[in-house]
């Protein structure tokens, strides 16, 4: 089995939390720094020329954190360490930190409830089943999380290799699945619904979107739109960042200037799938949300791929 096909989402979603956390982060060890800089200036203007060889002897013996800093340039201003560095492996630590790990698997939690919880609770299943079938699920999308986190600033050669295990381990849970639901019928609906789940993540987004332009979908449109951008996303030749491929695709290499052409050609496929279901005020509203999706795509593949943001 693949991995699955909401990984490019889900993956997306980790790595903005984490990245605006990082950025709190950093901005607070930014706000300690000049107020350390404030009082080494303070206590050395304060002091008598008389005691100045003093002082300086007190200084050398100091910890190096509250000696005066070098002014910082403006291009400079507020850059720490792990920003100027490997932004990789400051997430990759954050995993492998309990408290880390522990915020993450909280995520995969609510993740899989909301990814889910429909279809579950479409299912003839106890508590006890249901509680196991989203354990089975969870431990699906940690494994992508995980493998995305080490993916973050590794080499050419250990991105084919974590490729090569989310594959692996992606069969053996597929295994998993298969033989609790124990139905041939109940596990191909199961995989009709998890094929569609970078579609229907969106479907939240579009509504509020075409809510606020006044031109909401009704059911039966939300259906078919979901099946055009599905059909769009998965047309042959094109790599696709949010579907099963998105680690291997990302082991290629050159993931941002591939993602940018396979943009290109999923958005005219798509502008023809949909135009017999949209009207031209709703087509205009799919096109803004879309151009919303591309950005935030767009930003989780440049921090796995290292790309700073121009």
């Amino acid at each position: 089995m693949k991995p699955s096909h909401s990984v490019g989402l889900v993956l997306v979603a980790v790595l903005a939390t984490v990245a605006v956390e990082e950025s709190r982060m950093a901005s607070l060890r930014s706000r300690l720094e000049n107020v350390e800089t404030s009082v080494a200036r303070s206590a050395k203007n304060d002091s008598a020329p008389s005691a100045a060889p003093a002082s300086s002897a007190v200084a050398e013996a100091q910890p190096s954190r509250v000696r005066e800093r070098p002014e910082a340039k403006p291009s400079e201003a507020g850059k720490t360490d792990e920003d100027s560095g490997d932004f990789g492996k400051t997430v990759r630590k954050m995993w492998e930190n309990p408290a880390g790990k522990s915020m993450m698997n909280q995520g995969v939690k609510m993740a899989v409830a909301m990814m889910y919880g429909d279809f579950i609770d479409g299912m003839d299943l106890t508590k006890e089943e249901a509680e196991y079938f989203k354990t089975l699920l969870g431990k699906e999308m940690a494994d992508q999380q995980e493998i995305g986190m080490k993916m973050m600033g590794a080499s050419a050669e250990e991105r084919t290799q974590l490729a090569g295990e989310i594959t692996k381990r992606a069969k053996e849970n597929e295994e998993a699945i298969k033989a609790f639901l124990n139905n041939e019928e109940d596990y191909k609906k199961f995989e009709t619904f998890k094929e569609r789940l970078p579609e229907r993540q969106q479907l939240d987004g579009i509504r509020s979107l075409m809510a606020s332009q006044e031109v909401p979908l009704d059911a039966a449109s939300e259906e078919k739109l979901v099946e055009a951008m599905h059909r769009a996303r998965t047309q042959p030749n094109t790599a696709d960042f949010s579907g099963p491929d998105a680690f291997s695709e990302m082991a290629k290499g050159n993931a941002v200037e591939r993602f940018e052409e396979s943009w290109t050609r999923q958005q005219e496929t798509l502008r023809k799938e949909v135009s017999g279901v949209l009207n031209e005020k709703q087509m205009k509203a799919f096109g803004d949300y879309q151009v919303q999706m591309k950005e935030f795509q767009l930003m989780g593949i440049k921090m796995m791929s290292g790309k700073k943001e121009e």
